[in-house]
């Protein structure tokens, strides 16, 4: 009988990707947010929130965020493209495929969301899911940014891959990812 190992992020990365997170919304001016690491099961590793980040709205939405990528194992923006908008990627879904995403948030007591902010990260060299990371309190775009700034530029980051693996945010300098 095997035993399976699986990887996950450490404390002190799950950390550093949090600071890196928080420290792209300060650099690019955007809304106080708030962040959340998970490990692959699901479990908190690090959660933090900038002062002037209303808690009662945003900590949870990013903890929605993180969960979202490691349940289902794609970014909350796929996640939300997949059910929400029809295969020309513009037009509304049809109402069955959009109650079948609402089946799985309502399934999960709502720790699931549909929009940007949550990315997933997997081991570069098996593919595997090592953790997720959810920011919330920006627009969907800059929360995606700043996960993303988060994992690439953490000191694992050679190592790791990000899905999405680019951002398509408009208001961002590009401190951090260029």
């Amino acid at each position: 009988m095997a035993l399976l190992h699986a990887k996950r992020l450490s404390l002190a990365v799950a950390d550093e990707i949090a600071n890196l997170a928080i420290r792209a919304a300060q650099t690019n001016s955007f809304a106080p947010v708030s962040v959340c690491v998970m490990d692959p099961q699901g479990a908190e590793i690090v959660t933090k929130r900038m002062d002037g980040c209303p808690p009662m709205a945003f900590a949870p939405l990013a903890l929605a965020k993180a969960n979202t990528c490691v349940s289902i194992k794609m970014s909350t923006r796929a996640f939300g493209n997949k059910y929400l908008k029809a295969s020309d990627g513009v037009s509304p879904s049809t109402s069955d495929v959009y109650i079948r995403g609402l089946n799985q948030v309502i399934s999960l007591n709502g720790n699931m969301v549909a929009f940007p902010g949550g990315v997933l990260i997997r081991d570069k060299e098996d593919g595997g899911v090592v953790g997720s990371v959810g920011v919330s309190g920006a627009a969907g775009d800059e929360d995606e940014f700043c996960a993303l700034v988060g994992v690439h530029r953490c000191s694992a980051a050679e190592g790791l891959v990000t899905e999405p693996s680019t951002h398509t945010c408009a208001t961002a300098s590009n401190h951090g990812l260029d």
